[in-house]
């Protein structure tokens, strides 16, 4: 197994241990206060996003006609349309 080789963050004493340690709580044979090792895995929580709200059948398949000025329809290749769905 590897060393590592690591600080006490209370008093700065330099130590070393196996690679197996990485992540353990150890008290430090100096200051005797307790810290963890670092490396190995961190556990966290994920948080998720709030799901959107469900859609009701009357939004499904629901077709929007715009109608546009002749400018526009001119060049089509030139313009960018930007559409925004409004949530009720």
């Amino acid at each position: 197994m590897a060393q590592i080789d690591f600080t006490c963050p209370h008093c700065g004493q330099e130590l070393n241990g196996t690679d197996d340690m990485a992540g353990q709580v150890v008290d430090c044979p100096v200051c005797n206060k307790s810290f963890q090792i670092p490396g190995g895995l961190i556990e966290t929580e994920i948080q998720r996003p709030p799901s959107p709200p469900p859609s009701t059948s009357d939004d499904k398949g629901k077709t929007i006609r715009i109608e546009l000025p002749p400018e526009f329809l001119a060049e089509p290749e030139k313009h960018i349309f930007k559409i925004k769905r409004i949530q009720h």
